[in-house]
């Protein structure tokens, strides 16, 4: 069904998706986890991913369900995270020009809850969902995709691809840094900001995408394309 023209008028120029671990935190939340408490076990199951025999949401599972990890010391460790230095003015900024602004993580849930609270700030996300059981880390997908071949526990580019039917006419942009979760909602998206092993990526594939290497830098870049 075609958008009325009321619809066209409120409909945002911009979206913007971005990818938490090591994009909107300056440290992968995740992998800080895995070498301090389970250290031990991740390097034979990344051997096991990189030969095809686990997805990532399966070498998430292998590694996180049933972790032992007590919520004081996992409290203790978000303390340690920081934003990236221009996250929280990437958020105010989407909010005064009416910039849907929107975190895509294959992390957890009750990890990004409790950042947002530690750093003062709110977002809309989508996450993986983390509950605790008897001092044990129990996990569940947030949002899997089976049709993508990113096999993760939340499919980006399904979730960009929700917001472009309900919004057609917006620009869709996403934001990332790493290859495993960050890929398949870069293909979907039309504009690009890449670092790392997600612009590593991008660039063997042939695929466009504008390099930053802080928040800063997006925030210009979304500025330049709102003109």
């Amino acid at each position: 069904m075609r958008a009325s023209s009321s619809d066209c008028a409120d409909a945002p120029g911009l979206a913007v998706f971005c990818d938490y671990d090591g994009t909107f935190a300056k440290q992968d939340v995740g992998s800080t986890i895995a070498q301090r408490f389970a250290g031990e076990r991740r390097p034979e199951l990344w051997r096991r991913y990189e030969r095809g025999e686990l997805t990532a949401w399966e070498y998430n599972m292998e590694l996180f369900d049933g972790l032992r990890l007590p919520e004081a010391r996992l409290e203790a460790l978000l303390r340690e995270m920081e934003p990236d230095p221009g996250a929280l003015e990437l958020v105010d900024w989407c909010e005064r020009h009416g910039v849907p602004f929107r975190v895509l993580s294959d992390g957890f849930d009750h990890n990004l809850e409790r950042l947002q609270a530690l750093h003062g700030v709110r977002f809309a996300y989508d996450a993986n969902r983390l509950r605790y059981r008897d001092g044990v880390w129990r996990i569940a997908a947030g949002a899997p995709n089976e049709d993508c071949g990113c096999g993760t526990g939340v499919c980006k580019a399904q979730r960009i691809r929700s917001f472009r039917k309900a919004q057609p006419r917006a620009r869709t942009v996403h934001v990332g840094n790493g290859r495993v979760s960050d890929l398949c909602g870069a293909r979907e998206a039309d504009v690009v900001f890449a670092k790392q092993t997600l612009a590593e990526e991008l660039a063997r594939l042939g695929l466009g995408y504008q390099p930053f290497e802080t928040l800063h830098d997006v925030r210009r870049g979304l500025e330049e394309l709102l003109r």
